[in-house]
């Protein structure tokens, strides 16, 4: 059976923000950000950094990562 040709799809943009009450502590917190609307990549890259820079001097270890996810589909169509 011929697979058809690859087909790639991504999913929303995740921006996520973690970190720690301080070093000693097993409290932590995470959040996220999401868009929505009009908004774009780049509104979402700006908040993420904002908060960063806000809740570092604050918090132990705060770090954000953005994130996607893709994957690959292929159709198997019937040979002939």
């Amino acid at each position: 059976m011929p697979l058809d040709p690859p087909q790639t799809s991504n999913s929303d943009t995740t921006w996520i923000i973690n970190g720690r009450l301080n070093k000693d502590s097993l409290t932590g917190f995470q959040l996220s950000i999401t868009t929505e609307g009009p908004s774009t990549e780049s509104e979402g890259d700006a908040l993420l950094q904002a908060l960063v820079d806000l809740l570092s001097p604050r918090y132990f270890n705060v770090a954000g990562t953005k994130g996607f996810t893709a994957y690959t589909t292929r159709n198997m169509a019937p040979s002939t």
